[in-house]
């Protein structure tokens, strides 16, 4: 779900490359993740037999080079894993970030469900990682000190994101979504 959403989303923009979109899917969701060929090719053929792409040739005879552009089926498709529930999972942040990414993309009302919904998310990690340093701290280990320090970092990054969060829904309430500077 989460390299099809990318993939889609990016298209909705405009046609793209699998190299230009493995690039920007790399830097969208940090270096720690390392997106190769051989799982956007197949998402390619797939996406295209299943009539969310088409693939377009271009180039001359030393360079040819396949541009992904999305379909109104492809659309269609897009929006409906913008607006299924995120799994629990080890992916959940990073299908987060791309919805965020890809939110300008739905009406106002749900962009700012989708923001509810990461606050929510957050609000949980706070509560998960309070609840463990209350339980770190009834026993002074050197294991246990270690565990909360890094029990801090989290929850210092989930209250940072609840800020940002806040901070987001003010500024798209008071501005109606995007304004441009224009």
């Amino acid at each position: 779900m989460m390299n099809e959403l990318y993939i889609l989303g990016e298209l909705m923009e405009n046609p793209k490359t699998a190299y230009r979109l493995r690039q920007s899917m790399q830097v969208s969701l940090g270096r720690h993740r390392k997106i190769s060929f051989g799982v956007i090719y197949p998402l390619f053929k797939r996406l295209e037999k299943e009539g969310y792409i088409t693939l377009n040739v271009q180039g001359n005879d030393k360079r040819l080079t396949k541009v992904a552009s999305i379909t109104k089926k492809g659309e269609t498709r897009f929006l409906k894993l913008m607006y299924e529930t995120i799994p629990e999972g080890a992916h959940t942040d990073d299908i987060f970030q791309i919805k965020l990414d890809l939110m300008q993309h739905l009406p106002l009302v749900n962009q700012q469900d989708l923001l509810d919904q990461y606050m929510n998310e957050q609000i949980t990690i706070v509560d998960d990682c309070q609840t463990e340093l209350e339980h770190l701290k009834r026993k002074k280990t050197k294991d246990h000190w270690y565990a909360a320090q890094i029990m801090q970092l989290r929850l210092h990054q989930a209250q940072d994101k609840q800020w940002w969060i806040q901070e987001f829904k003010t500024s798209l309430q008071r501005n109606g979504g995007f304004q441009s500077n224009d």
